[in-house]
């Protein structure tokens, strides 16, 4: 049953999550410089420059996308088992949050020296939209299972 859209749903937690890891999270423009702020694949400059700043917070995050990318793909094939995806999908949320949250203090404590030079990049959108997307999936797993259990009343 991996053709159901919440399928779909949950393909595309699992892009963004892997898109919330290389695409820009943050940029510093610095005098000429212009350092981009990954959470994977940071150059070796910005390292540098990351280095003195805590780097627990940006680790933490790198776990919990990588969590939440696991946890996606074993939700999508635990399609027997309802009401077990429907829990799954809450816990995928609530570990979202606590990424998001994260991640806003990693860069808010970087940002202490550079407001004026600090700015957002794109993937901090995406953990947004993948709540949202996991609310929609768990809503259609909920319709099969109301579905399944009408059609079980009538027989």
């Amino acid at each position: 049953m991996l053709q159901r859209i919440q399928s779909v749903y949950l393909f595309l937690v699992f892009v963004f999550a892997l898109l919330f890891l290389l695409f820009p999270v943050a940029s510093l423009n610095i005098g000429d410089d212009t350092h981009v702020i990954r959470l994977w694949g940071v150059s070796q400059e910005t390292m540098k420059l990351l280095f003195e700043y805590n780097r627990i917070l940006g680790l933490l995050s790198i776990l919990l996308a990588f969590v939440i990318m696991i946890l996606t793909i074993y939700t999508t094939f635990q399609y027997k088992k309802r009401l077990f995806q429907i829990k799954m999908g809450k816990l995928n949320i609530l570990i979202h949050i606590i990424m998001v949250v994260s991640t806003f203090f990693y860069l808010d404590i970087l940002k202490k020296g550079w407001e004026d030079f600090f700015s957002y990049g794109a993937a901090i959108v995406f953990p947004l939209l993948s709540m949202v997307l996991i609310l929609m999936a768990n809503r259609a797993i909920r319709r099969d299972e109301q579905l399944i259990r009408s059609a079980d009343r009538l027989r």
